[in-house]
């Protein structure tokens, strides 16, 4: 059986960049999300960052994220370019191979789909021209894509080999859409998989999410549906954990690393059990943190 690789985004933790990493790796993941802003403000350069990984035995699955990057007026999308292009330079120093773009959230982002799908694909053509590849996530407070289901609709009108689709849980589900969603989807769409439950609260979009997420089966979402849809639909890449906790960041990070661990861990058990129970689509690969 299969063994899925296992994930940790760098925002999940408190503590320098350098601390960040040696927690990841310690606790046993595969590879991490990488901030932007974490390298940024971390004093070491992309090709240290690099090597460190590397000595850890840790990949760069995601360098992340790249905002306002469709949805934006033609004159303003040169700049966007270039924004890009400056990304695609620091993943080259850094081995790694795709970015994560998040739909435009800004009050004048223009609703025409077509020139979303227009500039995604002329962004993934950039990202290729490097070897590189786009994932592309609807936030559930986009402007004009905010569901899984918008945002597969622009990655499959782009039709572009290096453009793929990202499905966060906690995006999938504060947003009023569920497995049913997911299944609409042909098999293989989904090319990454972010896991976050989070407490049901009566928030504004933005503070829930970036206040109030937590591990799989640590609050109320049912992640164990959709995430058994996406595996049954053959999806193969990453877990990966993407936590936004002002409280997770207050703690040691080997101790909220371990508790990831140990979470996703006891989530995959309950991934193979409903799969033994319910055989539908592809074996449920197992999972090792």
């Amino acid at each position: 059986m299969a063994v899925l690789k296992t994930c940790m985004a760098t925002v999940s933790l408190g503590g320098s960049l350098d601390q960040k990493l040696d927690a990841i790796a310690a606790a046993g993941f595969d590879g991490i999300e990488l901030l932007d802003d974490d390298l940024d403000r971390s004093g070491i350069s992309p090709a240290e960052c690099a090597k460190r990984c590397a000595d850890l035995g840790l990949t760069i699955d995601l360098y992340q994220p790249f905002r306002r990057a469709e949805g934006v007026a033609a004159d303003e999308f040169g700049a966007v370019l270039s924004r890009f292009r400056h990304h695609l330079g620091v993943m080259e120093a850094l081995g790694a191979g795709s970015i994560l773009v998040v739909s435009n959230t800004d009050g004048d982002a223009d609703p025409s789909r077509d020139l979303s799908v227009t500039q995604l694909a002329t962004l993934a053509d950039t990202a290729a021209e490097h070897g590189m590849t786009v994932a592309f996530e609807a936030l559930v407070w986009g402007t004009h894509i905010s569901r899984v289901a918008d945002a597969w609709d622009a990655v499959r009108s782009a039709a572009h080999p290096g453009l793929y689709l990202v499905v966060d849980t906690f995006h999938l589900l504060a947003g009023g859409e569920d497995a049913t969603d997911l299944e609409r989807l042909p098999d293989g769409a989904v090319g990454f998989l972010q896991l976050a439950d989070a407490p049901w609260l009566d928030l504004d979009l933005i503070s829930w999410s970036r206040g109030h997420r937590c591990f799989p089966d640590e609050g109320e979402m049912d992640l164990l549906t959709p995430v058994s849809s996406v595996l049954a639909a053959g999806y193969a890449g990453p877990l990966s954990l993407e936590i936004f906790n002002p409280g997770y960041r207050e703690r040691p990070p080997h101790e909220i690393a371990r508790q990831g661990a140990e979470a996703l861990e006891r989530f995959a058990e309950r991934l193979q059990g409903e799969a033994a129970a319910h055989p539908v689509g592809a074996p449920v690969p197992s999972v090792e943190p």
